[in-house]
């Protein structure tokens, strides 16, 4: 109980500070929408996160020889924590004082060159086609002024066969159109499932599986989330870069050696 009365009031001072920061400067000091500022903020999301961080790691199955890219890192908490055990390790994310954060728990896989963290925006990812064999994105995707955009490039990053898993929270009913909402976070998406799968077979991904996870294993956040958005589920979806299709001939000839 103790715990959750701490966290409770490192929430209430960092939501306070935000906003004074909104009022008296005009920006948010994090440098992008629906961020906590600082080392506080950081841990908040870091554990607030911590479900989001497992279903997401399971789901990409991620394996020592992976190359793993987080858009959106925030101050990587997912890259040092829970994908300890991959290969190399990239981080990107838009706010420069969380790329710093992130540098910094980083700072000895970075050392021995087998982590990297820039400060860039998710839709123009500055790698190179094919760099990646999976790629993450959580807590994030439904601020992106351009989703679609984004997906893209998640795509084209990835080598082909690679894995994409998303957290496009927040879970709506079935039956409920897409519609934009606004939070202390500024002004974000909710897509229903079936506007999901479009949109990301539309962005060239292939074996597209949707899952709802409950955002938090804590019930204070659990009940916060259901008062401001109306649902403590988040919408995650798991997709694959489809290997290259064989050439018309090369498939003909295949086909008939199959015959004969």
């Amino acid at each position: 109980m103790r715990r959750m009365v701490v966290l409770a009031s490192a929430v209430a001072v960092v939501a306070s500070a935000a906003a004074w920061v909104r009022r008296s400067r005009g920006v948010v000091s994090t440098g992008g929408p629906g961020v906590m500022p600082g080392r506080i903020g950081s841990w908040i999301n870091g554990y607030m996160d911590r479900p989001l961080h497992a279903a997401v790691a399971r789901l990409l199955a991620l394996q020592p020889d992976d190359d793993l890219l987080d858009v959106a890192c925030g101050a990587g908490y997912f890259l040092t924590e829970t994908a300890s055990q991959v290969g190399h390790v990239t981080g990107i994310d838009l706010s420069g004082p969380k790329v710093e954060l992130a540098r910094r728990r980083l700072g000895a896989r970075i050392a021995a060159g087998t982590a990297e963290v820039v400060e860039g925006d998710a839709g123009s990812l500055p790698w190179a086609d094919g760099r990646f064999t999976a790629v993450a994105c959580m807590d994030a995707f439904p601020f992106f002024p351009d989703p679609e955009g984004a997906l893209a490039e998640m795509r084209r990053v990835l080598r082909p066969g690679g894995r994409a898993v998303i957290d496009v929270n927040p879970r709506i009913p079935e039956g409920t159109e897409s519609h934009a909402l606004r939070g202390v976070g500024g002004r974000f998406m909710a897509w229903n499932d079936a506007d999901v799968r479009r949109m990301v077979e539309a962005a060239g991904f292939a074996e597209v599986e949707i899952s709802h996870l409950r955002g938090s294993d804590n019930g204070l956040f659990n009940a916060m989330s259901r008062r401001s958005f109306g649902t403590d589920e988040e919408t995650i979806v798991a997709a694959v870069k489809p290997l290259p299709s064989p050439p018309a001939d090369a498939a003909r000839a295949e086909e008939a050696g199959a015959v004969g």
